[in-house]
C-alpha cells in the first residue's frame, strides 16, 4: 500500500503529536492520575486535526485519510509518546 502525500503528512503529524503530549506530560501539565491517559490525547488530537483539515480543504471529514494511515499515525504517535516518556510502565 502506498500512502499519499496527505497521508504521509498525517503520519508525521501523529509522531509530532506524540512528542508534544510527552513534553506536556513531562512538564507536569498533565497529572499522572489524569482522567484520560496520554495516548487518548494523541487519538483525540488526530481526530480533531483530520476533521479540521477536511473542512479546510473542502472534502467530507473521514474521506481525506484512509484507515491504514490513521492506524499508522496513531501507532507511531503512541510509540513516540512511550519512547519519550520512558516506556509504558
Amino acid at each position: 500500500m502506498r500512502l499519499s502525500r496527505v497521508e504521509l503528512v498525517f503520519v508525521a503529524f501523529g509522531a509530532a503529536l506524540g512528542a508534544i503530549v510527552a513534553g506536556v506530560f513531562k512538564a507536569g501539565w498533565i497529572a499522572p492520575s489524569a482522567t484520560f491517559p496520554p495516548f487518548i490525547l494523541v487519538l483525540l488530537a488526530l481526530g480533531l486535526s483530520e476533521i479540521a483539515a477536511g473542512f479546510a480543504l473542502g472534502c467530507p471529514p473521514g474521506s481525506l485519510v484512509r484507515m491504514p494511515a490513521r492506524m499508522l499515525a496513531f501507532l507511531i504517535g503512541v510509540g513516540v509518546l512511550a519512547l519519550l516518556m520512558g516506556g509504558l510502565a
